[in-house]
């Protein structure tokens, strides 16, 4: 069933346009059904960043769907040839954006419980649980100014209603007042850079500050930043929401339109690929074992509480995949295993008096070597190699 009045040749630009996002969906479909592989053949359950990654997924597809919906409206065509479809394309934007702010949102939390279930640092967990504080307030910030930019609220979508753009509203105008809409997107996009600034550098001085070489060190922080690629995407979104012209909406808004249903799907590919790893390990040693000494290659480091539990014959979460595992690890697999052990509270034996519980579906697997009392860091590394 049609829901536009004047069904306009799609143009060449558009329908590229949607090629490329459709196969960046598929592809970002791809990643993330195997990084749920990976989750369930390590016998680890999911945990929430897991959970996150999921509920963006159907977000992405659906900004794609609005895509493909706007597309025979008349996107590309000026707007005295696409009038009779204003209405109907308003109204998808209106959608689009709130999907657009919680998709944003949902993956940044994601990569935020991801740091929570990797790092034991105090500072640092506490650092990420303020960012996710205001990474919440910012996003509904950004839903609810869709409904408050216009009043009355029809006004967003209807543009036989006169309205008065302002940069603040004001109640004695009797008429429709709407902020600059344009505006606001910029400056939403601008916020958005900001924030995967800060939540892509977080972990960055843990890391460095781990008893291993420099160069694990290296390869573990460009694994993590690769979502910084999503913000030299937010970059060029915001330019070319620059040129967006609200009295000239369809004949402007072909490229805002592209790159606005790429950043979040590219977003979601970009987190869950370095959650891969244990595939590379797999596929990258094939042959028979044999030992050496110490060597790069991937690191876990683990808990006493998940140490503790491989000595009991139990796996736990021993085999929890995430960004740390086979950075190094060419034509061999590495079992690198660590257990961090606080200097100051051993008791008899050797043991420690308190232990790290391990969260559901967790493991807390950073620890920094400047922590109170001291860190000792207990490696056994195997190497497989052909």
């Amino acid at each position: 069933m049609v829901f536009y009045d004047v069904s306009l040749p799609v143009l060449r630009i558009v329908k590229v346009h949607l090629i490329i996002n459709s196969v960046l969906v598929l592809l970002t479909l791809l990643v993330v059904g195997l990084r749920m592989l990976c989750r369930f053949e390590s016998e680890a359950r999911l945990w929430w960043d897991d959970y996150h990654i999921l509920l963006a997924v159907p977000q992405g597809i659906g900004m794609l769907i609005i895509q493909g919906l706007w597309a025979p409206t008349g996107i590309g065509y000026p707007v005295t040839q696409t009038l009779p479809n204003l209405v109907p394309i308003l109204k998808m934007l209106v959608a689009y954006e709130p999907v657009f702010a919680c998709c944003i949102s949902t993956i940044k939390m994601s990569v935020m419980f991801f740091y929570l279930r990797v790092f034991v640092n105090s500072g640092l967990r506490l650092a990420v649980k303020l960012v996710m504080a205001f990474v919440l307030l910012w996003s509904v910030g950004n839903v609810l100014q869709v409904f408050l930019i216009c009043r009355p609220f029809a006004a967003t979508y209807d543009p036989t209603i006169e309205v008065l753009e302002t940069p603040l509203f004001h109640l004695q105008h009797e008429g429709a007042v709407c902020g600059n809409q344009v505006g606001t997107f910029i400056a939403i996009g601008a916020f958005n850079i900001t924030t995967d600034a800060v939540i892509l550098t977080l972990p960055v001085p843990t890391i460095w500050r781990l008893k291993m070489s420099g160069s694990a060190r290296l390869g573990i922080s460009v694994v993590l930043m690769i979502g910084l690629v999503v913000s030299v995407v937010a970059i060029i979104r915001i330019v070319s929401l620059t040129r967006l012209d609200m009295t000239n909406l369809t004949g402007t808004m072909i490229w805002a339109d592209f790159w606005l249903t790429v950043e979040p799907n590219l977003g979601i590919f970009c987190v869950s690929l370095p959650m891969l790893g244990r595939l590379r390990s797999r596929f990258s040693s094939r042959r028979g074992a044999s030992k050496f000494g110490p060597s790069e290659g991937s690191y876990r480091l683990e808990t006493d509480a998940s140490a503790a539990r491989k000595q009991k014959g139990s796996r736990g979460h021993e085999d929890e995949d995430h960004a740390l595992e086979a950075i190094y690890a060419s034509n061999k697999e590495v079992h690198h295993q660590s257990s961090a052990v606080a200097a100051g509270h051993r008791g008899g034996g050797g043991k420690r008096d308190d232990t790290v519980p391990s969260r559901d579906g967790s493991e807390e697997a950073l620890t920094d070597e400047r922590d109170k009392n001291g860190i000792l860091v207990q490696t056994k590394r195997t190497i497989e190699s052909g």
